[in-house]
């Protein structure tokens, strides 16, 4: 068997028989899920200034673990069942725009992002709790979960609209009714909305 085709069905699971694909993911959804711990932990002063280096290295070996995840996924997508319609250059460019992958992107750029542009550190680390979406792929419960949301995006659409516009209301309401009691608390609408939710 070549080492593409291998490496395709470990990573995407076809088999659940397959003993080092499950063992392959559940080091990823452990992996994840420490990177979420962590990212809580450091947004403890204290803790942060402590283990700086410590959460440093972590991340540096989290990022390189991900960063090889996503390009062998990228590599070896072309030996999986339904990518033979295009070719090798196509199949990739489509999996690399697919939300899936996006997703996977998303994880390991702010590492990357943070190594050749001068941004905030705080908001890089708030960013990397979008690692937490790459759970989704590993869990059939939360692949389920995002089918449905898929499927009824019209109806979630319309219900957060409908909350939205309850939600002005609601702020213009108590804004109205509280402005001149309580000046510091509901001294304008947007000030008023954080009481509304």
């Amino acid at each position: 068997m070549n080492r593409r085709k291998r490496a395709a069905e470990i990573l995407e699971q076809g088999d659940r028989t397959d003993t080092t694909g499950r063992m392959l993911n559940q080091l990823l959804i452990a992996l994840i899920s420490l990177n979420v711990v962590a990212i809580f932990l450091e947004s403890v002063d204290s803790i942060y200034q402590r283990y700086e280096q410590a959460f440093w290295y972590f991340e540096l070996f989290s990022v390189a673990v991900f960063t090889v995840e996503y390009l062998a996924r990228v590599w070896s997508l072309t030996e999986l069942d339904g990518d033979h319609d295009t070719s090798p250059v196509v199949g990739r460019i489509k999996y690399m725009l697919s939300p899936v992958a996006l997703v996977d992107l998303i994880a390991i750029l702010p590492f990357y992002l943070s190594l050749y542009l001068a941004i905030d550190l705080r908001f890089l680390r708030v960013l990397r709790l979008l690692r937490l979406f790459k759970l989704t792929r590993y869990s059939p419960a939360l692949s389920a979960l995002l089918d449905v949301v898929q499927q009824e995006s019209e109806a979630l659409i319309a219900a957060f609209v409908v909350l939205l516009m309850m939600l002005v209301i609601s702020a213009g309401g108590i804004y109205l009714l509280e402005n001149e009691l309580q000046p510091e608390l509901f001294g304008s609408i947007p000030s008023s909305m954080w009481w509304a939710i």
